[in-house]
């Protein structure tokens, strides 16, 4: 009998979506992250909006808040490869945003 986890995995390759399964946890181990980066008062003014091709993408609603991201990146990027050694990550993007939108909350 196959453990679950080997079964889970079979599944996915042969449904042509571990790219967007592998995306999917990426952004939730980077919004994780935040939490850890961040201070509490601070984690409405962040989000991991996206990965793809090897770049993840957060949205911030200031500047100051990427600029700290970006200084503490390294941490960041360390708490995701903790969680998802597999996971590939060339580049880190801030994208200043007002508000975010509601739909994708």
């Amino acid at each position: 009998m196959m453990p679950l986890k080997d079964l889970l995995n079979s599944a996915i390759k042969r449904a042509r979506v571990s790219t967007q399964v592998t995306a999917s946890q990426v952004i939730s181990s980077a919004n994780e992250a935040l939490s850890r980066v961040l201070a509490p008062a601070r984690l409405q003014d962040a989000r991991a909006l996206s990965y793809k091709d090897n770049i993840l993408t957060f949205e911030v609603k200031h500047a100051a808040t990427g600029q700290f991201l970006s200084e503490n990146e390294d941490r960041l990027l360390r708490f995701i490869k903790e969680h998802l050694p597999d996971a590939s990550i060339r580049t880190v993007r801030y994208r200043i945003v007002h508000r975010f939108r509601r739909s994708d909350l």
